[in-house]
């Protein structure tokens, strides 16, 4: 059911067990993040559990790194049967808080905690917001809201009525050791015969095919490179609803030899370390992880100057920003890259520094259980 270290001591103060819930049933950063904050706070003593959709993707992946989550089917915001399950499972786990994630969980689980004694706070952990954000959720819902980046916590505060002192940022953590050690694992088979038979400079983009993250216009500047590099290969790492697209927009490019859609590549550390750069051309993004990632590994990076992004690469010093619908820039930027690997290297090095003094997930788990003991300190 979750991630328990008996033989550890308890170093997180009062905070000893905490609920995660998550009823997407996709898998992206977020709910990466979510098992890597359970990994890190199972490393300091905190008992950790999950309770997720049975039919989703996280439940393999939770599975697969040895957490058996609780099946709550979440179908809808107020899902009576799930309500139910939640509340027994607080009643039995007690938990000190519960950190939901998306929409039906995060309604489900605020209704089944108040049907608890003790109540356990109530965190949200929210890296996205559609339209205008209403008060409700942040206010009343959840005791406190963590968000990615300051960009994420500007755009919830656009609404005056939210109150900015349940708002807090909580840069996300990653797992370097874990990091490090995949980067050495062998590169999946298709993937490493496709390399194999298309030599040259390697690009990679590593998210979900939706059209927001800019997987199309990407093409079209790869289009232009390739006039100045014939050799040039992309290998975007995903899956997602824009994949029949992309393969018709590849056709008509004629980059039939030069790009690769791969799918879901996991882990994606090994793809990353043979790139020699790696992109990020979304739309919008309230902070990313891919980019942090790359510059993690020593990967350079080329990404759109927009939304949380600047918060983790700076333009001209760890790597390029570029307005995301400026093709002309994003093809210097590319070729800038590639023509002067060495350089670009450098700017990666420098990045890397940055990143794994910012983003260690050791950070992220002190942070994280620092807002919880505060919410039960005042509680108390």
């Amino acid at each position: 059911m979750g991630t328990r270290d008996p033989s550890r001591t308890t170093t997180a103060g009062r905070v000893k067990r905490i609920l995660f819930t998550e009823s997407s049933r996709n898998v992206g950063g977020q709910e990466l993040q979510l098992l890597a904050q359970m990994a890190g706070l199972a490393a300091r003593g905190v008992e950790t559990h999950l309770a997720c959709n049975p039919a989703g993707r996280l439940d393999a992946v939770a599975r697969a790194r040895g957490i058996a989550p609780v099946a709550v089917p979440f179908r809808n915001s107020v899902h009576p049967p799930s309500i139910v399950r939640l509340v027994r499972l607080m009643r039995d786990l007690r938990p000190d808080a519960v950190i939901t994630h998306s929409g039906h969980d995060a309604s489900i689980a605020s209704i089944a905690a108040r049907l608890v004694r003790p109540r356990p706070v109530l965190v949200r952990a929210r890296t996205y917001q559609h339209g205008v954000p209403s008060a409700w959720p942040y206010n009343v819902a959840a005791d406190c809201t963590v968000v990615p980046s300051a960009e994420l916590k500007r755009v919830l505060l656009a609404n005056p009525k939210i109150d900015a002192a349940r708002i807090h940022v909580l840069y996300p953590g990653l797992d370097f050791h874990s990091l490090d050690a995949e980067a050495r694992m062998p590169l999946p088979a298709n993937v490493a015969a496709w390399l194999a038979a298309h030599p040259g400079p390697l690009i990679v983009h590593g998210a979900m095919l939706r059209p927001e993250k800019g997987h199309a216009f990407f093409l079209d500047v790869l289009a232009a490179v390739r006039e100045r590099h014939p050799d040039v290969r992309y290998i975007a790492a995903g899956e997602g609803v824009t994949r029949a697209a992309l393969e018709s927009r590849i056709a008509a490019l004629e980059l039939g030899d030069h790009v690769l859609l791969a799918g879901v590549v996991s882990p994606l550390a090994p793809l990353l370390v043979r790139a020699d750069l790696a992109v990020l051309p979304s739309a919008y993004e309230p902070l990313g992880m891919f980019q942090s990632e790359a510059l993690a590994l020593g990967v350079p990076v080329v990404a759109s100057r927009t939304g949380g992004i600047p918060e983790t690469v700076e333009d001209g010093a760890t790597g390029w920003l570029v307005a995301p619908d400026d093709r002309a820039a994003w093809v210097a930027a590319v070729c800038a890259a590639v023509d002067d690997r060495p350089a670009a290297r450098e700017r990666a090095a420098r990045g890397c520094a940055d990143v794994r003094r910012r983003f260690a997930m050791r950070a992220n788990v002190d942070s994280l259980l620092a807002h919880i003991d505060a919410l039960r300190r005042d509680r108390a």
